[in-house]
């Protein structure tokens, strides 16, 4: 699902690291849909409780991406959904046709 996203617009652009320098974790965490984290590497956690859809999947994947960027070009903040993400978050779901409230 990154690689996939990452292929296009605005993620390719973004120059996101490839697939094999993010780690990726399922979780059975019921409160969240995913995280992103960086410590000593760029890690993108989803939950298979909460997700079960494709479309899901992606939108949560999506989401993440976002705040790899942002952490990334050092723009994340301790508010997790600042002014930047919402508008990167809005290019993102006007682009791939996610709904930007439930987003």
């Amino acid at each position: 699902m990154y690689d996939a996203l990452r292929a296009h617009q605005p993620f390719s652009r973004w120059d996101l690291p490839e697939a094999g320098e993010v780690e990726f974790y399922v979780t059975r965490d019921r409160a969240v849909f995913g995280t992103y984290c960086y410590d000593q590497a760029h890690a993108i956690t989803v939950s298979e409780v909460v997700v079960g859809h494709w479309s899901t999947l992606s939108e949560t994947v999506a989401h993440e991406m976002i705040h790899l960027h942002q952490s990334l070009r050092k723009k994340q903040t301790r508010a997790e959904h600042n002014k930047e993400f919402r508008k990167l978050a809005l290019e993102v779901c006007q682009t791939f046709g996610f709904d930007p409230r439930c987003f």
